[in-house]
Parts: C-alpha cells; sequence; structure tokens
C-alpha cells in the first residue's frame, strides 16, 4: 500500500500538470476487463456515484486525472485516455478484455541486460539502475509508465517483447516469480507477527463463508487489509518461499467474485502455505514448531469470523454454525498444545470456555477474540526462538490427505472398523481432524 500510495502521488503530480478537460466517466465499466464482472458510473458534473455488486459511493474529481470514492474511503487515478481507471486494487476498463499477461522476469535491450520487472496483478515495477519504477497495465497487450512521461508499450502476442516508442524489450529471463529465501533467527517480534498473520488469514476464510453471494464492501475492505498483513508478513519473515502473486490475485478477485470462489481461492492458498511452513528447515527453542502458530492462527481467526457474523443476530446462534465453530476452536487448541512450552502463561481452558449457546450473541465474539488477544500477548512475551531456513516451494496443489487419512485411519480403528479416510471439506491441516465422526469416512 506505500507503493501505491507513492504511485498516486507520482500520477497526482502529472496529472495536475495536464489541462485537458475534466474525463465524462458515465456508464458501463467492467472489473479488470472482465465481460462478466461490471460496475457502472453515473455522473454530473463533479458529482459522481459509483456501483458494484449492489455496493455504491458518492464521489468527485479531486483533479482532471483523479478522483475519490467517499464512501469507499478510496482514490483512483484516470488514464490519460480517459478509457481505464485504476483502483488500489483492480482496473475498470470501458471495454472487456480477456485478463493480463506475465511480464515479470528479465528484459533485454540491444542485447544487453538492462531491466527486470516484478508483477503484482496489474501494477508492475520496473527495476534499473537500483531504482524501481512503477507502471501498470491498460488492456491486454498495452502498459502505461506514470514517471517516465506517461510512455507506453504494447506487448507482443507471445509475451516475448515490449515494443517502446523508442526501443524494444526482449524477454531473458524467466517467465514466472523467482523465489529466494534466505536464514533468518526469529524471536517475539517475528514469530508474533507470523501468528497474527495467520490469524488475519482464517479471518478472510471465514469471513468470505459467512458472506452471502458476494462481499459487502466493508468485509472487502477487511480481507484486502487482511491479506496486506499475510504478504508484508511473508517477504519479512525471509525463510517463507511462497508465491506472494497469488495473495495479490486473491485481493483482485474480492470486489468482483462470488463468496464461494473466494472461500475455494483462500483454502487453496491456506493449504499451500501450510506445505511450506511444514517444510521448513527450523531449529526451535524447547522443540516447538511454527507450524503449531500457524494452524492454530488461521481456525482461530476463521471461528471468530464466524461468531462475528452472529452479532446482533437471533439468539442462540444455530446449531450448525455453532458446530462450525467448535470444530476450528478443537482445532486450533490442538494445533497449539505442542507450543505451550513456550507460552506457559497461556490459559488453554478459554477453548472449552466459549459459550456457543449464550442469549447474549455477542459473547461467543468477544470470547475468541480475547483468546486471540492473551495469545499474542504470549507469543510475543515468549523468549522462544527459532532458526528458519527455507524448504521446498509450492504453487496451487491439490488437497494433501495423507496425514489428515492417518489420524481418520487411527479413529476408525479405534471404533472397530478395518480402515478410514479423510473426506471433510475443510483443509485439514496439520493432520489436525475436528469432529472425526463426520470428517472421516470408516470402512
Amino acid at each position: 500500500m506505500k507503493t501505491f500510495r507513492w504511485f498516486l502521488c507520482v500520477a497526482g503530480l502529472i496529472s495536475s500538470q495536464l489541462t485537458l478537460a475534466q474525463t465524462s466517466l458515465s456508464g458501463n465499466w467492467y472489473i479488470n476487463g472482465k465481460a462478466d464482472q461490471r460496475a457502472s458510473i453515473s455522473q454530473n458534473g463533479n458529482n459522481i456515484v459509483f456501483a458494484i455488486s449492489g455496493a455504491s459511493s458518492n464521489g468527485y474529481f479531486t483533479n482532471n486525472y483523479s478522483i475519490y470514492a467517499k464512501e469507499w474511503n478510496t482514490a483512483a487515478v484516470l488514464t490519460t485516455d480517459g478509457q481505464a481507471i485504476l483502483w488500489n486494487n483492480q482496473l475498470w476498463t470501458r471495454s472487456p478484455f480477456s485478463g493480463f499477461p506475465n511480464i515479470s522476469g528479465s528484459w533485454s535491450v540491444n542485447g544487453q541486460g538492462a531491466y527486470t520487472i516484478e508483477q503484482d496483478n496489474i501494477f508492475f515495477f520496473i527495476n534499473y539502475q537500483g531504482k524501481k519504477i512503477a507502471g501498470y497495465f491498460t488492456g491486454t497487450a498495452s502498459v502505461l509508465v506514470p514517471e517516465w512521461s506517461n510512455a507506453t508499450a504494447n506487448i507482443s502476442g507471445n509475451g516475448s517483447q515490449l515494443n517502446w516508442s523508442n526501443q524494444v524489450w526482449t524477454k531473458t529471463g524467466t517467465s514466472g516469480p523467482v523465489v529466494t529465501g534466505t536464514t533468518k533467527k526469529l524471536c517475539r517480534g517475528e514469530l508474533s507477527t507470523f501468528y497474527y498473520a495467520s490469524q488475519s488469514l482464517g479471518t478472510v476464510w471465514g469471513r468470505a463463508a459467512t458472506e452471502p453471494g458476494r462481499l459487502s464492501a466493508e468485509a472487502i475492505a477487511a480481507c484486502d487489509a487482511a491479506l496486506v498483513l499475510l504478504n508484508s508478513t511473508i517477504e519479512m519473515m525471509g525463510c517463507i518461499v511462497f508465491d506472494r502473486s497469488r495473495i495479490a490475485t486473491l485481493r483482485g478477485m474480492l470486489p468482483s467474485a462470488s463468496s464461494q470462489q473466494i472461500v475455494q481461492q483462500t483454502e487453496g492458498i491456506i493449504r499451500d502455505l501450510q506445505t511450506v511452513v511444514q517444510n521448513l528447515r527450523l531449529s526451535c527453542d524447547n522443540g516447538v514448531n511454527m507450524l503449531s502458530l500457524y494452524v492454530g492462527g488461521v481456525h482461530l481467526g476463521a471461528a471468530q469470523a464466524w461468531a462475528s457474523s452472529q452479532q446482533c443476530r437471533a439468539v442462540p446462534m444455530p446449531a450448525n454454525i455453532q458446530s462450525v465453530i467448535a470444530n476450528h476452536l478443537t482445532t486450533a487448541s490442538s494445533a497449539l498444545a505442542p507450543y505451550a512450552r513456550c507460552i506457559p502463561q497461556f490459559n488453554f481452558g478459554g477453548f472449552s470456555m466459549v459459550t456457543l449457546g449464550s442469549m447474549n450473541s455477542i459473547l461467543a465474539h468477544t470470547q475468541i477474540t480475547g483468546i486471540e488477544a492473551q495469545l499474542l500477548w504470549a507469543i510475543a512475551l515468549s523468549d522462544c526462538c527459532c532458526t528458519c531456513s527455507p524448504g521446498a516451494a509450492v504453487t496451487d496443489t491439490t488437497v494433501g490427505g495423507s496425514a489428515c487419512d492417518t489420524e481418520c485411519q487411527k479413529y476408525c480403528q479405534s471404533i472397530g472398523r478395518h480402515s478410514g479416510r479423510y473426506i471433510g471439506s475443510a483443509p485439514c491441516l496439520m493432520g489436525v481432524v475436528s469432529t472425526p465422526t463426520t470428517n472421516c469416512q470408516c470402512q
């Protein structure tokens, strides 16, 4: 977000020097160029109304090429041709197009290596002589760099060339994200931040699951903030090698995708990030493992989001929702138990004291947030440290059920059955199976 605020400042400085008449924005717009994801704008002079997925905001021009949505508390920049609007996490275009090509990698000019590009959804950053220069896509085959006097380039059909007005860049590096990692010592500050980011990821998972249809504007803002925190934490940790462009992609989906699509994408990130954390080469005090913080954080965050959705609603909350929250709490408690040696002051009894059947609709949420706060403080005050080195990186994988299958096998044999496997719909993290009676299939 800091980079984007700088980008807006640059764009604002450029646009303030332009003298074109105020652009007419009225009509239909396409979110990230997708034909089936539309927004609309109504304009009367300087007064604007933005509408998307049943949510709307009043707004106005702040200059010829900058606009502001009051209720969404969000600014945007227009492209110089008025055919695209650049928000902080998406691009609205006048005409639909199929998507953005991947231009990340190394680029040469006249056979000499000169530039590298890092891409984050619709944004990219050109690394040149130690400086990062921001740009963005204006279509499927065109980009614009404001700092270079609004220079534009066309992308070749196979994505191997960028054709500027005065030179041609040729791609020489890999097309995917380059992932590297470092060995770092992580102590109370880093470990508490890692736990909190894991908890935030869990809130995205739970929040999306409780929002019918599409996310509300409030939910979009909350989930986006949680994902920004997750992205920054992974970058800060150093030893966690994960394709963070997937987090950027999920952020871009928030305003337009269905809640179910967001749940599916979030679960994919949860599963694969779990694999990365599980594969880290760790040496931790008292024999603990960072995976405990990850799994516990994700499930506590999900439990809190589900409980939050029931505030100010009829009491007691429905039995099926009580069951969902209870499952998340059970999984969190089981996952965190091996970490108890580093947080002796944390009261694990709080998990069993959450009053899901209360006639006070706010009570469960308050109790869960209390557990989260106590756990965060316990980790932040702990003397435990971990030396962390990267393990194997992963990208989009299918659900790995081996650890959970093992747990279900044990459960099924304990009740006299021959074998068992995990059939739960939620990600089964760290081999912890909540409510095996429904999540295990015995034979």
